[in-house]
Order: C-alpha cells, then sequence, then structure tokens
C-alpha cells in the first residue's frame, strides 16, 4: 500500500510540475556560489520530482528518462570545460537544454516541461546534494 502512495504522490508531483509553465519568479539568477545544504538537496531531489527521469542510488531512484546521476560529481567537471563541476550542475538545474549529455533525448524531445521549479536556496541544496555523488 506504501509503495502505491509513493508512485500516485510522484505522479501528482510530475503532473503539478508539468502545470508550472512560468517559473521565471522562482529561477534565481546567481550561480552555484554559496554552498548549500546537501541534506536539504537530498530531500529536494525526491520532492522535486528528479527520481522521475533520473537514477541516483543514493536516493533510491531509477528513472531512465535522464543521464544517471550515479558519479555526477566527478563527472560534472568534464562536461563543459572550463565549467567547474558546481556551475555546469547548477545550469543544468536552470536550463536542462544548456547541454544535453549524449544518448538522451533533449528535454523538449522527451514531452517534459522543464526546469523543474527551484528557489535559489534550492538549487543550492541541490547542487550541494549532487557534488555529493562521486
Amino acid at each position: 500500500m506504501r509503495f502505491l502512495a509513493a508512485g500516485l504522490l510522484t505522479l501528482v508531483l510530475a503532473l503539478s510540475l508539468a502545470a508550472c509553465r512560468d517559473t521565471s519568479k522562482l529561477q534565481g539568477g546567481g550561480g552555484a556560489g554559496a554552498t548549500g545544504n546537501a541534506n536539504n538537496g537530498k530531500t529536494l531531489f525526491t520532492s522535486k520530482g528528479c527520481p522521475t527521469c533520473h537514477h541516483l542510488t543514493a536516493a533510491g531512484s531509477s528513472g531512465t528518462i535522464g543521464p544517471d546521476l550515479d558519479g555526477v560529481g566527478t563527472r560534472a567537471a568534464t562536461r563543459k570545460a572550463p565549467m567547474s563541476a558546481a556551475d555546469y550542475i547548477d545550469e543544468s538545474i536552470k536550463d536542462p537544454a544548456a547541454f544535453v549529455v549524449p544518448g538522451f533525448p533533449a528535454p523538449s524531445q522527451g514531452g517534459m516541461i522543464l526546469p523543474v521549479p527551484v528557489s535559489d536556496t534550492e538549487r543550492k541544496d541541490l547542487v550541494a546534494f549532487l557534488l555529493d555523488q562521486k
């Protein structure tokens, strides 16, 4: 029963996010800059629906639409030289289409409405959590 409730919650969250077309007020303009809270980031990763698309062992998620995030804290620094890992992850949260990992569909091709609405603080927390994924 708990799995059914979790699945329904994920579906409701995904549908709610799809309805949020105007995220400009929630998206911050700054870079990763200040350090976020990785523990909060882990909670946000789940509550914002990230597991729907991304696999990440540390979060118990097994999505396959988006890139596997195991090891992203290490790989991120190699995606867009000379961009740092923190800046790459921050950019990917703000603008998922800024760099599409080879072998994965662009967000617009997957029928998703992105970016997911997050505040500056939430984005920093997500960056901190993802940087810890070595």
